[in-house]
Parts: structure tokens; C-alpha cells; sequence
């Protein structure tokens, strides 16, 4: 699976695997004081149980946004 192909289908699949949205997640970041990449990485693992490749997905988003 390309990488385009997997970004895709964990976002397609984010609500149900995380409970939810991408916009939902977004959400949650903006509620925290964190800016750097690395920092709201970390929240989403520690914090709310995310996975890497799901979290990485939604700051890379998150940021674009």
C-alpha cells in the first residue's frame, strides 16, 4: 500500500479505531497549550491512547490545517 493509500484509509477509519474524527481530533489539540509536532504526538499517545501512525496522520493535518 502506497503511502497516500494508508493516510487515507487510517483517516477513513479514524472514528471508528479512536472513537473520534479527524475534525474531533483537531479539536482536542486546540484545546492544549502544545505547538511543536513532537508535543501533541506525545498528548495523543499518552493522554488518549492514539497510535503512532494514527497520531502521526492527525498532526500532520492538524498543522496543514
Amino acid at each position: 500500500m502506497k503511502p497516500e493509500e494508508m493516510e487515507k484509509a487510517i483517516i477513513r477509519n479514524l472514528a471508528d479505531k479512536t472513537g473520534r474524527s479527524l475534525e474531533e481530533w483537531f479539536s482536542v489539540l486546540r484545546d492544549t497549550d502544545l505547538s511543536e509536532k513532537h508535543e501533541l504526538k506525545e498528548h495523543l499517545k499518552a493522554v488518549h491512547g492514539v497510535g503512532h501512525f494514527q497520531a502521526q496522520t492527525i498532526i500532520k493535518f492538524y498543522l496543514l490545517d
